[in-house]
C-alpha cells in the first residue's frame, strides 16, 4: 500500500513539475502573437508611403481582421523626436491571435490582395511598390511572456 502512494505522490510531483506537451501547445494556441514591421522612408518618400499603406494596406487588413485572424486592426506609428541615428521612419503593428493564425494569414494573403485590388497583380507585386520607396525594412514577431 505504502508502494502504491508512493509512486502516485511521485507521479503528481512529476506531473507537477513537468506539464505534457500537450497541455503547453494548448496554452501556445490561445498566446497572442504581435508582428512589428518597421520601415527606414526618406523624407521625399513619406506621403506616397503613407498614401499606399492607407488606400491598399490598411484595407487589407481589415479583410484580415474580418477573417478573425487579428485581434484588433492595425496600427501605425511614427516617431515625434528622432534620436541621433533613427532606424526606422513607420512602425505598424498587428497582434495576430496566434501563431496558427501567423500561417492562415500566409496563406491567404494573395487571395486577399487578389479581391480587393485586382489591377495590383498580386500581393508581391503591392509590397514592391511599398519596398522601392522604403530604404530599410524588418519585421518583428513577439510574444509577450506572462509574469503572473
Amino acid at each position: 500500500m505504502q508502494r502504491v502512494i508512493l509512486g502516485l505522490v511521485i507521479t503528481l510531483f512529476i506531473t507537477f513539475l513537468f506539464p505534457s506537451t500537450y497541455s503547453f501547445a494548448q496554452k501556445e494556441n490561445y498566446q497572442f502573437v504581435i508582428e512589428e514591421s518597421y520601415y527606414k522612408v526618406n523624407p521625399e518618400n513619406e506621403d506616397e508611403f503613407l498614401e499606399i499603406h492607407k488606400k491598399k494596406i490598411f484595407p487589407f487588413w481589415k479583410e484580415v481582421e474580418k477573417m478573425g485572424l487579428i485581434d484588433g486592426e492595425m496600427r501605425m506609428y511614427t516617431q515625434r523626436i528622432h534620436t541621433l541615428k533613427p532606424s526606422w521612419t513607420y512602425k505598424t503593428v498587428v497582434r495576430f491571435k496566434n501563431y496558427g493564425a501567423i500561417d492562415k494569414w500566409l496563406e491567404k494573403r494573395e487571395e486577399i490582395i487578389n479581391k480587393l485590388f485586382p489591377e495590383e497583380g498580386g500581393y508581391n507585386n503591392l509590397r514592391k511598390k511599398v519596398m522601392v520607396i522604403t530604404e530599410g525594412h524588418w519585421d518583428e514577431l513577439i510574444k509577450e511572456i506572462p509574469l503572473e
